[in-house]
């Protein structure tokens, strides 16, 4: 019967079903790939985000030891170490460009730390200090979602 259904039908139908039939199995296929990409997608974001976070933290540290024989700097350093440690890695694209920013300003103040080492001042590590403080909130804002 499958021989005489095929005799029955020209050359180019043949094609034509072909064709189409390799067209719906490639959507199907690529639907599935995408579904399970995204999923994998989401999961490794978040190991990203982890990474990120705890890479910032850590770099609190290298900043208090820059920081020694300066108490108030050693004391807004542990607080923002603190606050560094106990962040909830997320997803969220806006929160990868807020600890971005947070790695950013950790670089100026590991800069200013440098240039004002052995001296009585901070530089600038004050006010980007409080920056980080501001992006903080910020990525409270998006995390609690």
């Amino acid at each position: 019967m499958v021989n005489s259904l095929l005799a029955v039908l020209e050359t180019y139908e043949i094609v034509i079903i072909v064709v189409v039939a390799a067209a719906f199995i490639g959507v199907i296929v690529a639907a599935l790939i995408f579904r399970s990409k995204r999923r994998r997608t989401v999961d490794e974001t978040v190991l990203d985000s982890r990474d990120e976070v705890n890479d910032n933290a850590n770099a609190v540290k290298v900043l208090q030891a820059l920081a020694e024989g300066k108490p108030d700097m050693l004391e807004k350093l542990a607080a923002l170490y603190d606050s560094l440690l106990y962040l909830t890695p997320s997803a969220e694209d806006e929160v990868a460009v807020i600890d971005e920013k947070i790695k950013n300003a950790l670089g100026d103040i590991k800069i200013e730390l440098s240039k004002t080492r052995g001296e009585e001042g901070s530089g600038k590590a004050e006010k980007y200090i409080s920056d980080i403080k501001v992006l903080l909130a910020e990525r409270e804002i998006y995390t609690r979602r």
